[in-house]
């Protein structure tokens, strides 16, 4: 159930994989946001047409502010599943402060433990990041979609070193890090 010299336990073990499906989930559903309409953005200030760049009917009241539950279910879908990334984020993190880590593999370099850690520092951080700017663009309209981009810029960055350090270890080392998280 604890994390110990064995590495991680249960509980620690299926925070990590839910927020990670969550999250790509959450892409996902992103990624359709953009491409339902035929690649066009569909109002994400991509488009030609009129109007265009004005948003998924979201901010500033009127007849395009975004309705919780109203006629665009794909993006409630996106909305509460980012509100689900963060209740699970929360979640991690207050685990992740309450129930000490197992030591470090014996088999990670000083360089590789102060890339773990910082990765994990980052992902956590933008574990909260990209959904805080989604709320923010959804109240705001496209204003801050260049900041809900760069939230996720960093996620997906340090999501890359994070499952390059865990390759690594698991297909060249072959030390099986990845039997810690497993």
């Amino acid at each position: 159930m604890r994390n110990g010299p064995h590495g991680y336990g249960i509980v620690t073990k299926t925070l990590h994989w839910v927020v990670f499906v969550a999250i790509v989930v959450q892409f996902a559903v992103g990624y359709l946001l953009d491409v339902d309409d035929g690649g066009r953005g569909r109002g994400r200030g991509r488009g030609r047409g009129e109007g265009s760049g004005r948003g998924r009917g979201r901010g500033r009241g009127g007849e395009d502010a975004y309705e919780p539950f109203g006629d665009d279910a794909l993006l409630t879908v996106h909305v509460v599943l980012g509100a689900t990334v963060l209740l699970l984020g929360a979640a991690r993190l207050a685990r992740r402060l309450a129930t000490p880590l197992p030591p470090w593999a014996p088999t990670l370099t000083a360089a590789e433990r102060r890339l773990a850690h910082r990765t994990e520092t980052t992902l956590y951080a933008a574990t909260f990041a990209v959904p805080v700017t989604g709320v923010a663009l959804v109240l705001s309209g496209d204003d801050l979609l260049v900041v809900h981009i760069a939230a996720q810029a960093v996620l997906y960055a340090a999501l890359t070193a994070h499952v390059g350090l865990v390759l690594k270890h698991q297909l060249i080392d072959r030390d099986h890090l990845l039997g810690r998280m497993l």
